[in-house]
């Protein structure tokens, strides 16, 4: 009996194995798998050719495309590049990195005065460019990704080609100058000129953006001919989800069509700033580009504008589908750098990112952003669309900078606390300066606060719990940012119970409860300019200097502290390095006599004459 009983388990199992490899019905997990992406991952986007140059042979002709230094061309980074710092985007903390599209694009634009380095300039949508690697290398740089436990957000465009067809012309001239077969069919685009108003959706939808050639997704054939090009990357090199490129220009149903076709989550470029309009594209796809937070939230951290404006966008959460599968950023490829926007503003940046992180949604991290990438300096805020100086070449890959330091510790308390990644959010209190909420687990009462002050001086508030909160008075809550310090919950406020907070100007508190793991924030060095001088009721005082964030030819704003007191702080000054600069009334009435000297991590007070 136990013999006939053993043969009928093997039979059992060898029918298992059998019927396993046969149907697939149960996985066997591969060495480099991942899943899709999700509200749980931090996003880490890169400009491929901005990253770094891990296979020079590929750079392409000197002086034609490729120009070293000119940041409209081919800069050299590459598939290899990102391989090789797989480590450094890993203990960044990063879950996914977003990599710029990898299809092949056309060599320069009509003009010659860019080069399609950056992804958008479609050529061959099935063929990879040869300036970032092979379709191998592509495969071997996302299985590193999941070896890693990183997954790989694919940049798709299905919006438009390169600028093929002169104005509204249906045929290419000449001939020769068209995209790869089978989207050299000029019957498949649009001929109705540029976009001309941003706010007429039928022509976001119908016309050309920025002279490039609108693919016409009702043409069956070039829609199919879209569809199963993002099925075969999908397919073929295992991505983890879609960033769609001019989302808001592509009709709503084949937004929808694209993702259920692909088999991924996809997340939509609406660049709008109004959340109506946002919202509703959230309907047609699993997640869009949170842009109005991101206007909104540019101007209060990088110039000071007080929370009203932030809690206006929040109090319109509701018309989203899911606010969690929102993608937040404070810094992208097509806008200036938030520290070229803050002054240079460290701290500034740091506050940014603790709010990107604590908010509802996924924070996406802009590369170099982590180094205190600033764009050279060189605004474009308010004259359009930035593609150069904030698009420069990964400076250094310093995995002790402090911004990188910040942001790897936001990424622990993320991964470390599930309410910051799928909590609800409920705003505890607003005013100019103090702005503070709640992520709550509402099934299980798992909860952090965070508190913001946007101020420059220590800001003291008694913020009411919310009502929902299962935080009792007496509970020690500990910040996760210092963990030397801590709040006690009291008696008091409109629901009962109440935190008494004091937090440092431009600094921020992640609260929780129970005994985490001590922590202590690096020190930044801070070097300071005081300029002692009564300017007078409606002049301000400004600093120039030879280092950035000095300069020479344009001074920058002192803040004012008190009736004839004047501060600039930096951070970007090494210790013992030595800056020479001069102060000015309304940046054009020089002080008399020689230059100032300050030192990196000193504060100097001078007191000059005019």
């Amino acid at each position: 009996m136990q013999k006939r009983k053993k043969i009928f388990t093997i039979i059992v199992c060898l029918t298992l194995i059998i019927t396993t490899l046969f149907t697939g019905s149960i996985s066997i997990k591969a060495s480099s798998t991942s899943s899709n992406l999700d509200s749980n991952d931090i996003v880490y986007m890169i400009l491929t050719d901005r990253f770094y140059d891990g296979d020079s042979s590929i750079n392409g002709t000197v002086g034609n495309e490729y120009r070293p230094g000119e940041l409209k061309y081919t800069q050299g980074g590459d598939f290899q590049g990102i391989i090789d710092k797989m480590s450094y985007i890993k203990n960044l903390g990063v879950t996914a990195i977003w990599i710029s599209p990898p299809q092949k694009n056309e060599l320069l634009s009509r003009d010659g005065q860019e080069s399609g380095y950056h992804g958008y300039f479609t050529n061959d949508y099935n063929t990879t460019d040869p300036h970032f690697g092979s379709k191998d290398k592509l495969k071997e740089l996302v299985d590193t990704a999941h070896d890693n436990g990183i997954k790989v957000i694919l940049d798709a465009v299905p919006n438009h080609t390169a600028d093929y067809l002169a104005g509204t012309s249906t045929s290419y001239y000449p001939s020769t100058y068209c995209p790869a077969s089978p989207f050299n069919n000029p019957n498949w685009y649009h001929h109705n000129g540029d976009i001309t108003d941003y706010n007429n959706y039928h022509e976001l939808v119908n016309h050309d953006m920025g002279g490039l050639d609108d693919i016409d997704q009702s043409n069956v054939d070039a829609k199919n001919a879209v569809l199963s090009a993002y099925k075969m990357w999908i397919d073929d090199i295992g991505f983890d989800g879609i960033r769609v490129d001019a989302a808001s220009s592509l009709p709503k149903p084949f937004i929808t069509e694209f993702e259920d076709y692909v088999g991924v989550p996809t997340f939509g470029e609406i660049f709008n700033g109004s959340v109506d309009f946002v919202s509703d594209f959230q309907n047609y796809q699993w997640g869009v580009l949170d842009f109005p937070v991101f206007f909104v939230a540019r101007e209060v951290f990088a110039h000071d504008e007080g929370f009203q404006s932030l809690k206006n966008i929040f109090d319109q959460d509701y018309k989203y589908q899911n606010v969690n599968n929102l993608v937040t950023f404070l810094d992208n490829h097509d806008r200036d750098r938030f520290l070229c926007l803050a002054d240079d503003s460290y701290k500034k940046l740091r506050l940014g990112m603790t709010f990107l992180f604590t908010i509802r949604g996924i924070p996406d991290v802009y590369y170099g952003t982590e180094q205190a990438h600033f764009g050279s300096g060189v605004r474009t805020e308010y004259t359009g669309i930035a593609n150069k100086e904030n698009r420069e070449v990964m400076s250094s890959f310093d995995e002790t900078n402090i911004n990188y330091q910040h942001i790897k510790r936001l990424a622990e308390i993320r991964k470390e606390y599930e309410p910051l990644r799928n909590g609800t959010q409920r705003e505890m209190w607003c005013d100019t300066f103090v702005y503070s909420y709640s992520r709550r687990n509402d099934d299980n009462g798992d909860e952090v606060i965070t508190v913001l002050n946007n101020g420059f001086e220590i800001s003291t508030r008694a913020i009411p719990l919310r009502a929902e909160s299962s935080i009792t008075v007496g509970t020690e809550l500990t910040n996760l940012l210092d963990t030397s310090q801590k709040v006690t919950v009291t008696s008091g406020g409109v629901t009962g119970k109440q935190i008494d907070v004091s937090v440092d100007g431009k600094e921020a508190m992640i609260l929780v409860k129970g005994n985490p793991s001590s922590y202590t924030p690096p020190v930044p060095v801070t070097t300071k300019i005081r300029v002692h001088y009564d300017v007078g009721y409606g002049n301000y005082m400004f600093v120039r200097g030879e280092n950035y964030p000095l300069r020479w030819n344009q001074g920058r704003i002192m803040r004012n502290i008190s009736s004839d007191v004047w501060e600039f702080e930096m951070e970007r000054i090494e210790p013992g390095e030595t800056v020479e600069f001069k102060a000015l009334i309304n940046d054009n009435s020089w002080s008399t006599g020689n230059n100032y000297t300050v030192t990196g991590g000193q504060t100097i007070d001078i007191y000059p004459n005019f």
